[in-house]
Order: C-alpha cells, then structure tokens, then sequence
C-alpha cells in the first residue's frame, strides 16, 4: 500500500480536492446568483421584513466570501502569509456553519411551537457547536507547501472535535424535526397539507446537512494525511448552506400570503391544536388541528386559517 504521507502522494491528493472543490464552487455559485431574487424581494417589499432574513442572508454571504477566499489561496505561485488566509478562511466558513445551523434550529423551535425544552435544547446544541469551531479555528496552523504551491494545514487534525459536534448537533435536529412532524398526524387520517410538505422539504434538506458531514468525520478519525482531512469539508459546507437556505425559502414561500409565510419564531405562523374544525352547520368535530397565522395589519388585525 503506497505511503499517504509520501510528499508525491500529498501533491496528487491536492490536486484532486482542488477539482473538487471547485466543482463545489460552481454548484454553489449557480445556487447563490439564481436565488437572489429573494433578498430582492425583500428590499422592494414584496414580503414582510423578517429578522431572521438577515442570518439566512449571513450564512449565503459568508459561504460566498469563504469560496472566493479559497479561490484566491488556489491563484499564488510563490510563498504568501497562510496563516492570514487559512485564518480568514476557516473564520467565513465556520460562520457560515453557524449561521445555516441557527436556521435550523429555528426551524425546529417553529415546528414545535415554540416549547420551552426543544428551544432550550436548540440554543444549547447551537451553542456548544459554535464554541467548538471558534475553539478549532484558532487551534489552526498553515504554512506554505512549496511543492504543492498552495497553503497547507498541518495540524488539520485538530479540527476533528469541531466537525464531530456539528454533525452530531446536525443530527439531533434532525430528529427533532421528525418528532415534531410525526405529531402533526391526524389519528389515522395521513398529514395535514402543510406537514406533507415540511415532512417532505424539511426531511430532504436537514438529511442532506447529516450525511453531508459523514465523510469528513471518518477522514479525520483515519486521519490519512492533511489533504483528505479537509478533502470534504468544502462540500459538506456547502451542502449545509444550501440546505438550510433552500428550507428557509420554501417556508416562506409556502403560505398563500408571501408576506406571512416565513415559519419562524415571531413570523406569525405557528401551530395550535384546537378541539375541531368548525362544520357548516357551526359544530366542531373532536381531535381536528388547525394552523393558526396571525398577520398585523394597519389596524392590527388578527386573523386565522384553517388547513
């Protein structure tokens, strides 16, 4: 078996994740350009400002600066300062891994209604991950690799603690995400409309943030050598942003009105369960639920649909 170490082996592993990565570049540059009628959306006023659109617009900023970064650390021929660059670096992108996650947290917080222990649990986990990747960006050294004329990282091991946590804050809200949708069943009747598509928008894209942090895991529990340590953490970086952004949208787009349909604490939408659904002839059936979306008008109104 050929030596992972040996410096020729390194040169053609670096040369193999720069392909990959920038093929992750382009799938996350088309992504970023082709959505921005979004952000536009807002600045014209077409939807409601919500607070939550400016961490969905950070963690789309920071991925971008995070790729363009990285481009240009690809571009030298000659010794510059690595430390500054692989710095920057890994700054933008685990801000960009804390921004994606606190939308999914807030997602979850959404899905349960708010209750007290899943957004104690979520701000925890959240918490905890971010600690870690602040601790593993400033454990990070870089130095010049003159026969692979890019930066190197030589202790990329040291980012395995940080990477192990936010997979495994991934996953839990995962599972919470599942529980909180399972309890949207109505008896035996199937999902309501509005937990069909969660389950199949929320599901798809919180399951691509997990699997999308496996192989960096197992690399760097292998630990073959510095290059396939960070081999897949471009992807699954990428792969995390575009998952919760494109859960972001979706739930904002699903409400009949644009303008109340963001799905996060204080957007106005959140789930109630109410004894019944009112018949025609004015009676409520037992064991109906509703969704209760309160809009504020110029009057402050309060009104209410029921799916």
């Amino acid at each position: 078996m050929a030596n992972l170490r040996d410096p020729s082996v390194v040169l053609y592993d670096t040369l193999v994740v720069v392909k990959l990565w920038h093929a992750f570049y382009g799938i996350f540059l088309w992504e970023f350009f082709t959505t921005l009628d979004f952000e536009w959306s807002f600045i014209r006023g077409h939807r409601r400002y919500r607070w939550t659109i400016w961490i969905y617009s950070l963690a789309r900023i920071t991925t971008l600066i995070a790729v363009i970064l990285n481009t240009v650390g690809f571009s030298f021929s000659r010794p510059i300062n690595c430390q500054v660059l692989v710095i920057l670096e890994f700054t933008f992108a685990f801000f960009a891994v804390a921004c994606a996650s606190l939308l999914m947290v807030l997602r979850a917080v959404a899905i349960w209604n708010h209750n007290k222990i899943v957004l104690a649990l979520g701000t925890s986990l959240w918490g905890t991950n971010t600690a870690f990747l602040i601790q593993g960006t400033v454990r990070l050294r870089s130095i010049w690799g003159p026969e692979e004329s890019v930066c190197m990282v030589p202790n990329s091991d040291v980012a395995k603690l940080n990477v192990v946590v936010t997979f495994i804050t991934n996953l839990v809200l995962l599972l919470m995400t599942v529980i909180g949708l399972l309890r949207l069943r109505v008896g035996g009747g199937g999902m309501l409309n509005l937990g069909r598509f969660l389950w199949r928008q929320g599901i798809i894209c919180l399951s691509l943030g997990v699997v999308a942090g496996i192989p960096p895991v197992v690399f760097l529990f292998l630990n073959l050598n510095d290059v396939f340590n960070l081999m897949f953490q471009v992807p699954a970086l990428i792969a995390l942003t575009i998952a919760a952004t494109r859960s972001y949208r979706s739930l904002m787009s699903f409400s009949p009105d644009t303008i109340n349909g963001s799905g996060f604490p204080n957007s106005g939408l959140s789930f109630a369960k109410v004894k019944g659904v009112p018949d025609p002839d004015g009676t409520i059936p037992h064991g109906s639920i509703c969704v209760a979306v309160h809009t504020t008008h110029e009057q402050n109104s309060l009104s209410q649909e029921t799916l």
